[in-house]
């Protein structure tokens, strides 16, 4: 099997919508459940599982 020694990548604005989007949005939804779930706690328990 014969392959070229270079690859180049050819970079359209549909796989740019595929990557970014998706990516934003896991980033964005990560961030958000992080929060609600600090949110909900109470401030001494926040403050005991630091100590350990």
């Amino acid at each position: 099997m014969v392959m070229p020694n270079i690859f180049y990548a050819q970079v359209t604005p549909d796989l740019f919508y595929i990557g970014f989007i998706p990516g934003v949005l896991a980033t964005v939804l990560g961030t958000m459940l992080a929060g609600l779930a600090i949110y909900k706690r109470e401030m001494a328990q926040l403050f005991k599982e630091l100590e350990t």
